[in-house]
């Protein structure tokens, strides 16, 4: 007797079919990345209580900016000191002559490395002097480079670096032995400089109404303004990204508990255009870091209580905006090879490193 194979091939093949709707249906509901936490410790260390800003050299060599409150009823803002981690962040130690106390004026240490060899640290010595040196085997050995006052920095070979001093803009050419000062016009101070190029970059800050832009195509010779309206009581700009020569992105932060804002340019910053997601904007919500990895995938990680902690995601270009809890706050990220690589958390645990890798 022959078997009728046909309504069972048919009912097979629906089943399939169904079976893989169902799967690519689940799989659409998922975030396109996966998020990795590593805790760590600081070996020794006599300061650093918990991670801010952070630059890797490899997936396993880190700097950071490591920093301390101060005791309950002390004065003072804290302090800092630059760490270092060789073993993708479960431990970090301390770069001792770089410990600097957080006064109202000053800023943490600022630090660039080419790579896991070659690197530079600015900072102000405890008596207040400007001091600049220079590492060319990891760390193991530091020379003294020059005293420039210098509160940022970023090199792009041994001799081409740039930096900034409150409303200043510094560049040199020969490792940071010598440097050429711009003072730039409005400015309270430069809040954040980012450069894709020795000659392209940009600077932003604020006037207290308003946030400027300024961009370069040589090196910082010469600079383009402009000037964008921000909502009222603006503090300072809190992040600075561009993807390409076109595509930016910018973080404002507010007084008097106004939270913050983010703002994007298609035009490599000459106009920026406020984004109309208020769900993660406005008065007590706090975004710290925006970072896009392509023209379509971008991040924002927003800070606060423990309730309030999220990370922001879009996959359209910022058309529209998703999001997840997180259990620690996220400081400072890094597009490395494709991921993003994060300080996190607070003290007591405040040696934590977040991955963000996109499937």
């Amino acid at each position: 007797m022959k078997r009728a194979w046909g309504p069972w091939l048919l009912l097979f093949a629906v089943f399939c079919l169904a079976s893989a709707s169902y799967g690519q249906s689940k799989r659409a509901g998922e975030p396109p990345f996966t998020l990795t936490w590593s805790a760590g410790k600081c070996v020794g260390c006599k300061i650093a209580s918990e991670l801010g800003r952070v630059q890797f050299t490899s997936r396993r060599e880190a700097w950071a900016i490591g920093y301390s409150w101060p005791p309950p009823g002390a004065q003072g803002a804290g302090d800092y000191i630059v760490v270092q981690t060789k073993d993708a962040g479960r431990t970090w130690r301390e770069i001792r002559q770089t410990h600097q106390h957080a006064g109202d004026a000053d800023g943490p240490p600022a630090f660039s490395f080419l790579d896991t060899e070659r690197g530079w640290i600015a900072w102000g010595d405890p008596a207040g002097e400007p001091k600049m040196i220079r590492t060319r085997d990891g760390g193991q050995h530091w020379q003294d480079v020059s005293q420039e006052s210098l509160q940022k920095i970023r090199f792009f070979d041994d001799g081409r670096g740039i930096g900034a001093e409150v409303t200043k803009f510094l560049r040199t050419n020969d490792g940071g032995r010598n440097w050429t000062e711009t003072t730039i016009p409005h400015l309270r101070f430069i809040d954040r400089m980012f450069f894709l190029t020795p000659d392209l970059g940009w600077i932003a800050g604020s006037d207290s109404k308003d946030f400027f832009v300024f961009r370069t195509t040589n090196g910082g010779r010469d600079w383009q303004e402009s000037r964008t309206s921000a909502p009222e009581d603006l503090a300072d700009v809190r992040d600075l990204f561009f993807l390409n020569r076109n595509r930016g992105w910018l973080i404002t932060w507010q007084l008097n508990d106004g939270g913050t804002y983010l703002f994007s340019t298609t035009d490599g910053g000459r106009t920026w255009v406020p984004d109309p997601d208020l769900s993660f904007q406005g008065k007590g919500k706090w975004a710290a870091v925006v970072r896009f990895t392509s023209e379509t995938n971008g991040f924002v990680f927003v800070n606060g209580e423990a309730k309030l902690r999220r990370l922001l995601y879009t996959i359209d270009a910022g058309a529209h905006w998703r999001g997840r809890d997180l259990s620690e706050p996220v400081y400072d990220c890094q597009v490395f090879e494709g991921d993003l690589l994060c300080s996190a958390g607070e003290s007591p645990s405040g040696f934590r490193l977040l991955t963000v890798h996109q499937r």
